[in-house]
């Protein structure tokens, strides 16, 4: 009874509570490319617009991502030994070391494998194929590009085809830059992808730029389908032309 007299006496501010709460989730929940993404009836200049809008993302997060790499070789080639526990400098070498799971703070080969670009052609090729070019329910309902999971309930939603007695969750993100940014970090750390961070390691050891079509084929763990996922990923790259990215890539100084 008391209970049904709370309800009756505040009810008016519960359901003013109840459209801020909803107000706010809406906002949250715009999810997607661009309208007007959608709405492009051509096959041609719709690769065309998710590339591009996708090259821009992939862009912004290589530009951090070489900032931390060149921050990693000033203070590692530099006097370690003088270096001062309690200055910001300290603190942020821990950061990346944490963020990368870097085992030894003062290796520089290990930040070398870890922190490092991820090829736009390969980003660019795992996009299109993860998200069926952008219109797939992950993109639509959680800004998830590239397939991620987890396991906490508060930051995904159920797949719909999720087999029984599973657990994991699509994984939600605030915004499709969020979904790259994780998509980087997951390949730049991720023990399942050793061989990608190898193979990228010594191309660099050979002077060479991280090449997206060579990289595409160390790819075998990021999907269930194997060698079938390799191909596709392949096919895509060379059909689209999509070297032509990271070409643009590295001759515009990053």
């Amino acid at each position: 009874m008391f209970l049904f007299k709370f309800l009756i006496k505040n009810s008016k501010k519960l359901f003013l509570s109840f459209c801020f709460v909803t107000s706010i989730q809406t906002q949250i929940s715009a999810k997607g490319f661009p309208k007007e993404y959608y709405e492009i009836e051509d096959i041609n200049k719709a690769k065309e617009y998710f590339f591009e809008y996708m090259y821009k993302m992939v862009s912004y997060e290589n530009r951090l991502i070489k900032k931390e790499r060149q921050f990693i070789k000033d203070v590692l080639t530099s006097n370690i030994l003088n270096i001062d526990f309690d200055s910001p400098t300290f603190h942020r070498l821990l950061d990346i070391k944490q963020k990368y799971k870097i085992k030894n703070i003062y290796t520089l080969q290990e930040y070398e494998k870890k922190v490092d670009i991820i090829p736009p052609s390969l980003a660019l090729a795992q996009a299109a194929l993860e998200s069926g070019w952008g219109k797939s329910r992950f993109v639509s309902d959680a800004n998830n590009i590239f397939g991620h999971w987890t396991y906490d309930p508060a930051f995904g939603i159920i797949p719909k085809k999720r087999d029984f007695g599973a657990k994991h969750f699509i994984r939600v993100f605030k915004s499709l830059q969020e979904s790259v940014s994780a998509y980087m970090l997951n390949l730049n750390r991720n023990l399942a992808y050793k061989s990608f961070q190898e193979t990228r390691f010594q191309q660099r050891i050979q002077n060479e730029n991280p090449d997206g079509f060579k990289l595409s084929q160390t790819m075998l763990n990021y999907s269930g389908i194997a060698h079938e996922y390799l191909n596709l990923l392949k096919d895509i790259i060379t059909i689209n032309n999509l070297q032509n990215y990271d070409k643009r890539f590295y001759q515009s100084n990053y």
